[in-house]
């Protein structure tokens, strides 16, 4: 007996939801097709006295156009923009627990480490000598470094010039030496743990925050340790 309403095929009723949807028009969007078909209304019904010149017609074309391809490369540098970040956010995971050498002259000290450095020694010296500061100025301990020339390093183990052992923390040292018989400092930098790093926009870079230091663009970073 057939069931009223079925027909031949007991089975069609398994098909009913399968049907494809297309996708939704944006309504807010003109695309090209509906540029055109305004221009051809606007043919169609421009005045026969005073009709629409060729030059304005192209020039409408021309700058739709123009509008069109500012639109998709907004778009392509949004992309670009994301994919940079994306990148960012893998360096920055990378570097944390790291050190860094940055151009600074406050550096911090550890227990285990001390506080290490370099001096950028411009002209050789025979008398380059680091000292080192807390950070209200105080001067704590004198290293005399002798000769020198070109990158220099220097570690400061803790201790002042009475051998006593300081608190760990930030201090802060500058590096002299005589030049063409004048006392001359020179740029110096220091080796900071990096604590964590901020992921800023796509065209801002990352920024390191630096123990003893604080925030720090990656950028200034002259090596990786």
């Amino acid at each position: 007996m057939a069931i009223s309403g079925v027909g031949n095929n007991p089975y069609a009723f398994l098909n009913t939801g399968s049907v494809e949807k297309k996708p939704e028009k944006d309504a807010g969007a003109l695309a090209l097709e509906d540029f055109m078909s305004l221009m051809t209304t606007q043919l169609k019904n421009q005045d026969p006295l005073k009709p629409m010149d060729s030059g304005e017609f192209l020039g409408q074309i021309a700058a739709f156009g123009t509008v069109s391809g500012i639109g998709d490369l907004k778009n392509a540098f949004d992309s670009f923009a994301k994919s940079m970040q994306s990148d960012q956010a893998l360096q920055g995971s990378a570097l944390v627990g790291r050190s860094v050498l940055v151009p600074s002259s406050i550096g911090a000290m550890t227990a285990d480490n001390g506080l290490q450095g370099r001096i950028n020694v411009a002209e050789s010296v025979s008398d380059l000598k680091v000292q080192i500061f807390t950070e209200t100025g105080a001067l704590v301990r004198t290293m005399e470094m002798g000769s020198a020339s070109g990158d220099t390093p220097f570690t400061w183990d803790g201790f002042d010039d009475g051998g006593t052992a300081l608190a760990p923390g930030a201090y802060q040292f500058k590096a002299t030496g005589t030049v063409a018989g004048e006392n001359t400092a020179f740029a110096t930098a220091t080796i900071a743990k990096v604590d964590s790093v901020l992921v800023g926009g796509a065209y801002q870079g990352l920024v390191m925050n630096l123990a003893g230091i604080g925030a720090v663009p990656f950028s200034e970073a002259q090596e990786i340790i």
